[in-house]
């Protein structure tokens, strides 16, 4: 007995020293400081704001304007132009996040199942081409895709392949039709990468048993795997709903103003405009609202779900199934090529970034200078230069702050945890537009003139939203961790007098650092493909004309995109596809390092 009572008095020493304190109460601070007061900020921003001026026909139009799509004919050529409607700028928004939610899942869902469940000649290869948009391009990609499937006077690639196989027809994605197409095919592989990593955690005994009741074919994805991955394809389409939501790369590109996020990103190039803020702010709260209410209800009704599981501990792997004549045709003839055809762009920006040339349909030549720019342009260099410093500062701050969650969250029982937690995943949630604009509103009001001040010092801005929006890639991978580790090895080390940082340094860190190490790897690859506070803080400290400005690679990668005019002798988009490349090789290696590393555990790339 007496030995019982020592070692719960142990117990609640440890939960309670002055080590444990500090792991909670300082991210705390930090976050409240430097996310919940700067969201909460957006509201000051609605002073004396008119809302009546959100129903006029700009912002929500009933009668849609326009047609859809627009057939020609031009010297016995059908030339046929998908645009969209304009509904207004919040029902484009809102309609154009539904649409990209709904295609990336069908299609994310259907490349998982047939790679993650059957064996056919090529699945490997579907398995590579559906991973390739993982590799993030901001801006380029969204370019390239303009350049494959885009309308424009000069033509563009698909329909030039048609002509050359002798079908007169062409066909061309302009407006808000192709921000769709271009946010479809960039973010249908975070569906595909969730359901997968589902469909890992899956024990084979539940779909071996439907199997020997003569469930096949449809039935049995219908009635089985589709219920028994329901969270990893939720947490997927949740997620590309969000970056849908707040993308504003494919709507620069497309040059189409007329949606929510990039009505907020003109706040930041016309910021002393009288009457901008009030329009953004709400603007910012309708994006917040927006995002955050669907990610409540998903995540209440996945809690109100029962999964089951039949095996104890890692589920046995699934023997893959043969797969159909059916199902052969379906994977070859229309899986296939949707998977080429977004895995193209990622080899047109490999392509784009060694040619002399690429406006029309093809490119044109082939060079090296346009890496020779990249590096020997001051403003360019600079963009390179700024990133690696940001990351240099931002990944230790986030390494020790988000092991410190992970570990509050894991292993002390406090009150106040479960809300700790929910802050840390939180920013994966919130807009990056709706983050920008509330750092701007926030500390350009509480500390004008200091190096807080985004018109003073955007670059410490900068770092601390980073530091915020990237940190839950490595709470999450922390705290996997943490709860794999028997936590009976830190109650002995508290038993033979070592205290809470003694433990945590020589017991904790050693057996978890291969988490450690897997977030801040992802952390720091989202970090440097950062788009939404990259081009909105970044952008207050100059233009790339100045040797000196503090925008990062992704900002860099925006004013090229929209150069009108060469620099240093190349295409200014084929001096951006070189910088490309360098996070697409950053990218590339961890995927390769890290989310391989998750999905083989059956753990979800993004949970909800």
């Amino acid at each position: 007995m007496e030995a019982k009572l020592e070692l719960t008095i142990k117990k609640l020493r440890l939960q309670m020293d002055l080590t444990s304190l500090l792991l909670y109460i300082v991210p705390l601070i930090m976050l409240l400081t430097f996310f919940v007061a700067p969201i909460a900020s957006i509201f000051t921003g609605l002073a004396y704001f008119d809302w009546s001026l959100l129903a006029s026909p700009f912002y929500i139009n009933l009668k849609p304007v326009g047609a859809p799509v627009e057939i020609r004919q031009i010297y016995g050529v059908t030339l046929v132009i998908v645009k969209g409607v304009d509904m207004g700028v919040i029902l484009n928004s809102i309609v154009n996040s539904l649409l990209v939610t709904f295609f990336a899942t069908m299609i994310g869902t259907s490349v998982a199942l047939l790679v993650g469940l059957y064996e056919f000649p090529g699945r490997r290869v579907l398995a590579v081409l559906a991973s390739l948009p993982l590799l993030v391009t901001p801006f380029v990609n969204a370019y390239v895709i303009r350049l494959l499937y885009g309308f424009s006077l000069q033509g563009n690639t698909i329909s030039y392949m048609l002509r050359s196989l002798g079908i007169p027809f062409e066909i061309g994605f302009t407006g808000l039709a192709g921000i769709t197409l271009a946010q479809t095919l960039a973010f249908y592989p975070i569906v595909y990468i969730n359901v997968l990593a589902a469909l890992g955690s899956i024990d084979a005994t539940l779909i071996e048993q439907a199997l020997n009741l003569g469930s096949r074919g449809f039935r049995l994805i219908r009635t089985v795997v589709l219920p028994l991955v329901l969270p990893g394809i939720l947490a997927g389409a949740t997620l590309v709903y969000i970056l849908s939501l707040e993308d504003v790369g494919a709507p620069i590109v497309f040059n189409y103003r007329n949606v929510m996020s990039y009505q907020v990103f003109l706040f930041f190039q016309e910021y002393t405009a009288i009457g901008r803020t009030g329009v953004a702010a709400a603007l910012c709260l309708l994006m917040l609202l927006l995002a955050v209410v669907p990610l409540a209800v998903v995540r209440k009704y996945l809690s109100l779900k029962y999964y089951a599981r039949l095996a104890r501990g890692a589920p046995r792997p699934l023997k893959r199934l043969k797969l159909g004549p059916v199902g052969m045709l379906v994977a070859y003839l229309l899986v296939f090529p949707i998977v080429v055809a977004a895995a193209a762009p990622q080899i047109g920006v490999l392509i784009l970034a060694f040619s002399e040339r690429w406006v029309g349909a093809l490119p044109s030549g082939f060079t090296l200078n346009n890496y020779y720019v990249l590096f020997s342009k001051p403003g360019v260099f600079r963009g390179i230069v700024n990133s690696l410093t940001y990351v240099a500062t931002a990944i230790p701050l986030i390494a020790v702050l988000g092991f410190a969650i992970a570990y509050t969250v894991a292993r002390i029982r406090v009150a106040g945890i479960g809300f700790l937690d929910l802050l840390s995943t939180a920013p994966l949630a919130v807009p990056g537009l709706v983050v920008a604009f509330g750092y701007f509103i926030f500390l350009h009001t509480v500390a004008q003139g200091t190096m807080l001040d985004p018109l003073v010092s955007p670059a410490t801005v900068l770092v601390l939203a980073y530091v915020v929006r990237k940190m839950p890639f490595t709470v999450r991978s922390v705290y996997t961790g943490i709860i794999q580790t028997p936590q009976e090895l830190e109650e002995a080390a508290s038993c033979l007098g070592a205290k809470r940082w003694l433990t945590i340094r020589s017991i904790v860190v050693p057996l978890v650092w291969r988490s450690i190490v897997a977030g801040l790897l992802l952390s720091t690859i989202y970090v440097m493909s950062e788009v939404s506070v990259s081009v909105t803080i970044g952008a207050l400290g100059g233009d790339i004309v100045s040797p000196s400005h503090t925008g990062p690679i992704t900002f860099v990668i925006m004013r090229l995109i929209q150069s009108p005019s060469t620099i240093g002798g190349a295409q200014p988009q084929a001096v951006a596809a070189a910088m490309a490349t360098i996070l697409m090789a950053l990218e590339a290696l961890v995927l390769f390092v890290a989310i391989a590393r998750l999905a083989g555990r059956g753990q979800m790339l993004i949970s909800v």
